[in-house]
């Protein structure tokens, strides 16, 4: 935090065909070279010919209560670009891998492309708001925008944090339209899914599996340790997980879950080996876990393709919004999924469920049958 200043400026008189009072102050502001100096202000508080030594002391005092309760500090004068950096540098280690990583590509490929060379005073709700018209104009999807707009709220958060920003954050009320899907959300049929995994290899089968009966994520079934899998209560602990060379705690409290593995305790009983020890990885390549993304572009996505059930959208979470989808059907309430999911919030688990029409159709039917004598032909109404 910069020093407070006080400053008890004397009242002036400017003579000239036409006298004015005036008080003079200085504030510090930063220069074309990025230095800070101090810079004079002349303040006129009014004619001579239409106010009075009197009122002109006393708009003397509304003026410099202003002045001095002011914090004197160019904080805020920062550039985008340089507070991204410290942003980059101080907050994004403290978040989970994936979202790290999404956040360093929107600063570096649109946010501070756009916005680096403002500074933070001058960057306001409109400027933002701009800036996402922009990126909707180019035609980035709604959930990219979104996430601009998180990155931006979230910087201007830890601003006020770090006293670098003492005002409303600009990007709360920016609107970034209504959602538009980009990819239809799909599932494969039950059929479709037994193709699959009789087409794939061992290993890659078993977590497919694994995602589809338990809804874990694929960053938590590739740090999966046997540690956390109790074969003789058939339950699964999660509570690592790894993504892309990253190894750490689930990504939220709630992540950190027990679930059955149900008819799959006899599969993980025979995948385990004899020698295990408690700290190796289920699935792994000589003692190394497996890349998500390669699996994916190498394996998964191939033999989806050469079936002719690869859709837009088809990955590791298909399998996950698959599970939440079928556990529903199968009885289980939203509020038993959101835990299987290690979902913070039910609409966030809506957003995995895919309702079906055939769902809705023998939702249909059940209740006609309850209410309607059905199969029988209605009486005809003459006339």
């Amino acid at each position: 935090m910069a020093k407070r200043e006080f400053q008890d400026p004397a009242l002036l008189r400017h003579g000239g065909k036409r006298p004015y009072w005036y008080i003079r102050y200085r504030i510090r502001v930063i220069d074309d070279e990025g230095k800070i100096v101090r810079k004079e202000v002349w303040h006129p508080l009014g004619n001579c010919d239409e106010a009075t030594k009197r009122e002109a002391l006393r708009q003397r005092a509304r003026v410099l209560e202003e002045v001095n309760h002011q914090v004197y500090t160019v904080r805020d004068h920062i550039p985008l670009a340089d507070f991204a950096r410290i942003y980059e540098t101080q907050h994004l280690p403290t978040l989970a891998p994936g979202g790290r990583e999404q956040q360093h590509c929107l600063l570096k490929n649109h946010v501070t492309p756009a916005l680096g060379a403002k500074r933070l005073c001058d960057i306001g709700t409109l400027e933002v708001q701009a800036f996402l018209n922009a990126k909707a104009a180019e035609g980035l999807s709604w959930w990219t925008r979104r996430a601009m707009k998180a990155v931006l709220s979230s910087m201007f958060t830890k601003a006020v944090d770090w006293n670098y920003w003492d005002r409303r954050n600009p990007v709360t009320r920016v609107r970034i339209g209504k959602k538009r899907v980009k990819y239809e959300k799909r599932i494969p049929t039950d059929e479709q899914l037994r193709l699959l995994l009789d087409r794939l290899p061992g290993r890659v089968r078993w977590i497919v599996e694994t995602a589809v009966s338990t809804g874990m994520r694929i960053s938590e079934i590739l740090g999966l340790k046997w540690r956390s899998v109790d074969l003789d209560r058939g339950v699964v602990h999660v509570e690592e997980r790894y993504y892309r060379g990253d190894t750490g705690e689930p990504k939220s409290e709630r992540a950190q879950r027990s679930l059955p593995l149900g008819e799959l305790v006899a599969a993980y009983c025979a995948l385990k080996p004899a020698g295990a020890s408690a700290e190796d990885y289920v699935f792994h390549e000589r003692g190394k876990p497996l890349d998500d993304r390669e699996l994916l572009q190498k394996v998964l996505r191939p033999v989806a393709e050469e079936l002719g059930i690869y859709f837009p959208g088809f990955g590791w979470h298909t399998f996950r919004r698959m599970h939440l989808t079928l556990v529903q059907e199968a009885g289980a309430t939203t509020f038993e999924a959101m835990a299987q999911a290690g979902h913070s919030r039910p609409s966030m688990t809506r957003e995995y469920t895919i309702i079906g029409l055939d769902r809705r159709e023998r939702a249909v039917r059940r209740m006609q049958r309850r209410l309607f004598v059905v199969g029988k032909e209605p009486d005809r109404i003459a006339g």
